[in-house]
Formats: C-alpha cells, sequence, structure tokens
C-alpha cells in the first residue's frame, strides 16, 4: 500500500465525523470447488449487495467473534457463525469437506470508498456525492486479517459455525482430534465412519423420501432426461478417498451444467443426514438394539 493510500485510511479513521465502516469476508480455497464467496453483514440496514474493488459482496447475516488481539501473546482462535436458512449453508457444504483448511479474509473499509455502483447515480452527480464524502477507492482498506477454517463447531438449521486459526498455528494442525458434542453427529454421511450405503432415505430435515417409487439412474450425465423420483450420484473428493453424495430428482428435465444436482437445488434434493440421533436411527433401524454409527456423545448430555 501506497504512502498516499495509508495517509487516506488513517485520515478517516482518527476524523472526528468518519463514515461508516463496513467489513467484508471472502472465503475461497474450498474443497472441490474454485469458488469464492463474499459476503458482508447487513451493517446499517444495508440488507442488499455491495460492491467493492470491482466485487460484488452479497449480504449474509453472520457474526464473529474473539477476533480481538490477546494480551498474553497466545494465538487466537476466532470465531465466525453463518446463518443457516432453509439449511442452505448445510446443503453448500456437502462434499466440501466442511470448508475444512478453507481460506478466510475479513476486509475492512469505510463506507464512503466502497465503489460508484453503490452510489445511485454516481457518474452524473458526482459533485453531489464528492460534497457528501464519496469518494470511491479501493486500495483505501486497513490491512487484510487471513485466516484459514480449523474446525466445524456447531451445525443446526439456525446457523453454522466455524473455529478459524491463521497460518502459524501449528502448520495447520486441527486439535482436539474430536470434539465431544452431544447431539451432533461429527462423521461425513456415507462416509467411512458412517457406513451408510443403503437407499435415499430422507432429507436434512428428516422428511422422508417415498421409496417405493424411486428409480435408480446411476452416476449423473450431463444431456440425459431424468424424471421426477430419479435418484443419481456424484462423486466427491475427500482426502485420498471419495465419497459418493446421492440426489432425488423432483421435476423432470433434459440435464445441463445449470441442471447439475450439486448447483441445482430446485430440480433436485439431496439424500441428506441430519447429523442428529433421529437421522441416524432412520437409517439404521434393525440395528438400534445393538448400537449405531452415531458421531455424537449422547452420554455427555448434563441431566
Amino acid at each position: 500500500m501506497s504512502f498516499k493510500k495509508t495517509q487516506s485510511i488513517n485520515q478517516e479513521i482518527f476524523a472526528n465525523s468518519k463514515s461508516l465502516m463496513v467489513t467484508f469476508w471472502e472465503i475461497s480455497q474450498i474443497a472441490n470447488t474454485d469458488e469464492v464467496i463474499r459476503f458482508h453483514g447487513g451493517v446499517n440496514n444495508m440488507f442488499y449487495s455491495l460492491f467493492f474493488d470491482s466485487k460484488e459482496y452479497f449480504y449474509i447475516p453472520h457474526e464473529g467473534s474473539d477476533f480481538s488481539t490477546r494480551s498474553d501473546g497466545g494465538l487466537q482462535r476466532p470465531k465466525i457463525k453463518i446463518i443457516n436458512f432453509s439449511g442452505f449453508l448445510s446443503r453448500y457444504i456437502i462434499g466440501k469437506d466442511d470448508m475444512l483448511k478453507a481460506k478466510v479474509v475479513r476486509k475492512r473499509t469505510f463506507l464512503r470508498f466502497l465503489d460508484k455502483e453503490n452510489f445511485l447515480d454516481y457518474d452524473n452527480e458526482r459533485d453531489y456525492w464528492s460534497q457528501a464524502g464519496v469518494n470511491p477507492d479501493p486500495t483505501s482498506t486497513l490491512r487484510p486479517d487471513i485466516w484459514y477454517i480449523n474446525q466445524k463447531i456447531e451445525e443446526n438449521k439456525y446457523f453454522v459455525e466455524f473455529e478459524l486459526s491463521n497460518a502459524l498455528d501449528l502448520e495447520g494442525a486441527t486439535l482436539p482430534r474430536r470434539q465431544i458434542i452431544n447431539n451432533y453427529c461429527t462423521w461425513k454421511y456415507r462416509g467411512k465412519n458412517c457406513g451408510y450405503n443403503g437407499n435415499p432415505c430422507a432429507d436434512y430435515n428428516n422428511v422422508k423420501f417415498d421409496k417405493t417409487s424411486l428409480t435408480p439412474q446411476g452416476k449423473w450425465q450431463e444431456g440425459q432426461n431424468y424424471v421426477k423420483q430419479d435418484v443419481v450420484y456424484l462423486v466427491t473428493q475427500e482426502g485420498n478417498g471419495t465419497r459418493n453424495v446421492v440426489y432425488i430428482c423432483t421435476e423432470d428435465h433434459a440435464s445441463t451444467t445449470e441442471t447439475k444436482p450439486s448447483v441445482n437445488t430446485k430440480k433436485w434434493v439431496t439424500d441428506a443426514c441430519s447429523k442428529t440421533l433421529t437421522g441416524c436411527k432412520l437409517r439404521f433401524p434393525t440395528s438400534w438394539g445393538e448400537g449405531i454409527p452415531f458421531g455424537g456423545f449422547p452420554g455427555s448430555r448434563i441431566f
């Protein structure tokens, strides 16, 4: 950052009447995808997309904590809790290793430095916006904070919470090996520890599928015609192994890249476990008396 731009952001920080500070987030280097998630939290009731440095940041409610510097000099482990409205985030992280080791960048700037696209008719009303203090400048930011997702702490129908670590934190080691959670299974559905490889059973909300009308069609293929209740799967890479993610067709269509099950939730519903005891019992009903492969710790609950 040049001296001129450093001076610009510093002047705003110490101004008597500074403009609103805006925080942007970028999550990249996500397993099995090249996508970059960009979002902001809707500060000052800005519940719409914002543009900065020619990039669009969507409004996604979230909450960050423990980002302040520790007085004892220890390494920080901040957390970010992202809304999981209608299970959209739970569906997204399926096949993406729960976004483990994804890169998280926090960018902070002030409202006056946002791109001109955020200000109505900026090109024709430049004098008006200039008098209001607006000065679009993508280089005027505080130093970005860079973190990596260390583990998923909690996932439910309301939110998904992640713990972050920095690059110096044990070279990306994830400890403890397993966190003790009483009501949530940490195993990957249809993965090695889960062990379930049967027919589609229910969605993430434990809504059962009508098994009598399901029609297996094998691996999904582009250019094939699918009808309602067809069952397909996609193979996702996880570490040194693979795992099948199963989908059920919800309406007749000819498959294209836009209707691929992993990206089109209108034409496909995912065979997904709720990660609760109820979801586990739906898939292992006959073995319930002998114990099921539930990855949580029900006995740790305080009665």
